[in-house]
């Protein structure tokens, strides 16, 4: 066996490492520490896949068998050409093709276009020079002139096949074999590149579609595998060198890679489609590529920083970015850009337990982007029920204990006492809540504080003087009162601003931190029991339950007022800012008619603000709003969120998830969908009472739309999952006109209605009804 010619296979050793060493050099001494002994073999790691390998100590190339990749030990990545390809050369080389045409006649000849791109693009180096922009390699600029490789990239493909082939098979070569290890930021022009490429997103036939599969396969191993701080350099990219609409076409880029070897598990294995995947290593490639598209489109990472370069505290901080541009004030897409729904198909749960056992396979819950509002919620009421379960044979296990111990105590046989009645089996899964209406506040935080150890129960309401036994509708309409009680500015708790229609912490409150412990609490077990609620708590809550930074931006969605001002000061180009602001260095709120202030610095109220120092005094002052004025208010908020909901499934959520998952859509109600999934008893969907029905509903304002159907489902939300995952039910109640009420099944989301003569009659049974009535009676 020599090193010329083919490569030899190396022989895999153990299983995929994560390190990101590069592999040893070949040694000539015996005693090297990489040898098997008596083989002569060395131990190392392959440059682009990181698999442990072993292979011969002589050799200077090998071929690694889990990534069929080429590693040269000795670099041979080819030189730079003294003139790289650029957009002008191919503009020339077009317009010379044009020109031969107009004497020669006959089709275009592309053949030394053709020659060019095979001579520049032959090898790595000359690749990686390609559009050069000439500007120097920064976490803003990645070196390439970008938009000058998309203008020639769209030329190139326009045009006949052989251009293709020219590019492709550089591309595949390079990538089979890229001859050097990928190490430095100057190399990474060549990812860019790649990225940019227009044909590996084609599938015009089953071949084209493999062959392109194949090549990106090989490119997401690479990316995937490349160091950590080259993943930064990348995130920060694409970041800043994509538009949103070239951004999302990147991510459904990757998620079509992973759709399609999904897909292809499913149809052709007949094996446990769980373990198939697991064991796919360039699906797990492509979810870190994705990973890297899903930092891109978190708060630039530049702006996590403070002035000496070091990372701050999340929970110390708001961001407020050092550049006026929309790259860095919001995301490029929403959270539910990145769902990919065949992953959603998967045995989520198994997923789920394999994650949560930290084992040593992928899973997806390693990367719940991908994994879909909907699913995620599927995976947290799989977890509830897991653990109500639990609880459950806990509390029967106890019961009995205190029987046998009752039955000693009292000197009677204990191995009889066995069994436990029927009420004490239906009630032992339960947690019951009795209170008035009138004193809904206090009864609930005293009841939920005294059976604090018995909260991941399935939790059941009955209002005291009232009927109706609770299967999921006086609990949803518990939570509902109890919220927006709690969250009534005239309660103390929260401050509501009219603007906005948004509530943030009261700084002033003279409710106890037990009371912020008790909302905590109600809030998780809202969660814990998948009920809708109507919190008009903004984003920043939900980011910082889940410790992720805050920013200017979020701010805005509740005092957008204080926002404005903030974001006038900072656009203020002027040498007078102190005259012009007449600012200084003091936070104030209001407490019950008197302003307090509070100083930002040391003597902030003697330090005025000035053009050098007016971005530490916004994200001062933005801190003080956020965080540290209302931080020991939101500490015990906190700790009772998370007396439920501090288990592993919760993180698979996102902040804006997390909202939608309390809050439910607060989006328009799209009655034609509703009426799509309704179902109907005694009644059809041409019935005259019906249409009559739905017309009302339709004509109804935004208001009351809600409120008919918060009367209806005790909730004036939709599901975040969508109208689609609403059940709505109507039922006859009789054959005959009435002048009696609708009334609801909130449990059940079902309205029942009489055989109503006349669209008037029935508008004011519904307007009245829905106006008047709470609970199970009528005011």
């Amino acid at each position: 066996m020599t090193s010329q010619g083919h490569p030899p296979y190396a022989y895999l050793s153990g299983t995929q490492g994560q390190q990101q060493s590069t592999p040893p050099r070949p040694s000539s001494s015996t005693s090297s520490p990489y040898e098997a002994q008596g083989n002569h073999l060395i131990v190392g790691k392959c440059m682009y896949c990181k698999s442990q390998l072993c292979y011969p100590h002589w050799v200077k190339v090998f071929k690694c068998v889990t990534c069929d990749t080429v590693n040269d030990l000795i670099p041979t990545f080819g030189v730079v050409p003294q003139e790289p390809l650029t957009l002008l050369q191919i503009e020339k080389e077009v317009e010379l093709a044009k020109a031969r045409q107009g004497e020669k006649g006959g089709e275009m000849d592309y053949s030394n276009l053709e020659a060019l791109l095979r001579e520049k693009l032959k090898k790595f180096a000359a690749f990686n020079a390609s559009f050069s922009s000439g500007r120097p390699i920064t976490y803003e600029h990645c070196g390439v002139n970008l938009d000058e490789a998309r203008k020639a990239f769209a030329m190139l493909v326009a045009m006949p096949n052989p251009i293709a082939l020219a590019v492709m098979t550089s591309v595949e070569a390079i990538l089979k074999r890229p001859g050097k290890e990928i190490k430095e930021k100057e190399d990474l022009k060549f990812i860019m590149l790649m990225f940019e490429c227009p044909w590996l997103s084609r599938h015009r036939t089953p071949q084209e579609s493999d062959y392109h599969h194949n090549i990106t396969k090989r490119l997401f191993t690479i990316v995937s595998n490349l160091p950590s701080e080259l993943h930064r350099y990348l995130s920060n990219w694409f970041a800043n060198c994509m538009t949103t609409k070239t951004f999302h076409h990147r991510i459904n880029f990757v998620n079509k890679f992973i759709t399609q070897r999904l897909s292809n598990q499913q149809k052709s294995s007949d094996r446990n489609q769980h373990t198939i995947y697991q064991s796919d290593a360039r699906i797990q490639a492509a979810a870190r590529v994705m990973h890297l598209f899903f930092k891109a489109n978190q708060p630039n990472e530049k702006d996590l920083l403070d002035a000496t370069g070091k990372s701050r505290l999340i929970q110390d901080m708001v961001i407020v970015p050092n550049a006026r541009d929309a790259a860095t004030k919001s995301q490029k897409v929403s959270v539910d850009e990145y769902y990919n729904m065949i992953v959603d198909l998967i045995d989520l749960p198994a997923d789920f337990c394999a994650w949560e056992s930290r084992s040593v396979m992928f899973t997806f819950c390693q990367y719940p982007f991908l994994i879909s509002m909907g699913a995620k919620m599927q995976i947290m009421a799989w977890d509830a029920k897991r653990r109500m379960e639990i609880k459950m044979q806990k509390t029967i296990e106890n019961l009995l204990k205190e029987k046998r111990l009752r039955a000693a105590e009292i000197g009677g046989e204990t191995s009889g006492v066995a069994l436990l009645t029927q009420a004490e089996l239906q009630q032992a899964p339960l947690l019951i809540l009795r209170v008035h209406r009138s004193n809904l506040i206090e009864e609930s935080l005293t009841q939920l504080s005294q059976n604090e150890m018995d909260l991941d129960k399935s939790l059941r309401i009955e209002f005291i003087g009232e009927d109706g036994v609770d299967a999921g509708g006086l609990r949803k309409e518990w939570f509902l009162l109890l919220v927006r009680q709690l969250f009534d500015p005239q309660y103390g708790m929260f401050v509501y601003d009219d603007e906005s229609s948004h509530c943030w912490f009261n700084p002033a409150s003279f409710e106890s931190l037990d009371q912020f412990y008790l909302v905590g609490v109600v809030i998780g077990l809202a969660i814990y029991n998948s009920t809708i609620l109507d919190l008009p708590l903004p984003l920043a809550g939900y980011k910082k339950l889940l410790n992720t930074p805050v920013a200017l931006e979020d701010l805005a969605a509740f005092r957008p007022d204080l926002a404005k001002g903030f974001n006038q000061l900072l656009d203020y180009d002027g040498d007078d800012v102190e005259d012009v602001f007449c600012l200084n260095f003091v936070g104030a709120y209001e407490a019950y008619g008197e302003n307090i202030e509070v100083p930002l610095i040391p003597n902030g109220k003697d330090i005025p603000v000035t053009n050098l120092n007016k971005r530490e005094y916004v994200e001062r002052y933005a801190n003080f709003v956020m965080n540290s004025s209302i931080s020991d208010q939101f500490e015990s908020f906190r700790r009772g969120f998370y007396l439920f909901c501090g288990g592993h499934a919760l993180s698979l959520f996102r902040p804006e998830e997390i909202e939608f998952l309390v809050r439910g859509s607060a989006e328009p109600l799209d009655i034609d969908q509703l009426r799509s999934v309704t179902v109907y008893e005694g009644f059809n969907d041409d019935h005259e009472v019906i249409r009559n029905f739905w017309s009302i509903f339709k004509d109804f304002e935004d208001k009351n739309q809600r409120r008919l159907l918060q009367f209806i489902t005790a909730s004036d939300r939709y599901p975040a999952t969508g109208i689609a995952n609403l059940t709505f039910k109507i039922t006859c109640m009789g054959s005959h006109d009435s002048n009696r009420y609708p009334t609801t099944h909130t449990c059940f989301n079902q309205l029942c209605l009489y055989n109503y003569k006349g669209r008037e009659k029935l508008k004011n049974m519904l307007m009245r009804a829905m106006n008047e009535s709470e609970g199970f009676g009528v005011k």
